[in-house]
């Protein structure tokens, strides 16, 4: 299941769009990068950094796929 991420950068008034978002994470600041970024992998294993500075919404879908995927690991429905 993918999903859709917005995302704008401080002091912008509209909001950017990513289609096709299969999954998420957030990278912790290292040497090679001085601030943690929010780490989108698109369904073509597409890889984008989005600063965490910046404003991000996650559309419904991203919690539907969240569930399923602990569903799925554990063997039953989860609340």
């Amino acid at each position: 299941m993918f999903y859709t991420v917005f995302y704008k950068a401080p002091g912008q008034w509209l909001w950017r769009k990513l289609k096709k978002v299969k999954g998420d994470t957030v990278l912790e600041s290292s040497q090679k990068t001085p601030l943690p970024v929010r780490v989108i992998i698109l369904s073509d294993e597409t890889r984008i950094e989005i600063p965490m500075t910046w404003a991000i919404k996650f559309s419904r879908d991203r919690f539907l796929s969240i569930r399923d995927k602990m569903n799925k690991e554990a063997g039953q429905k989860v609340a």
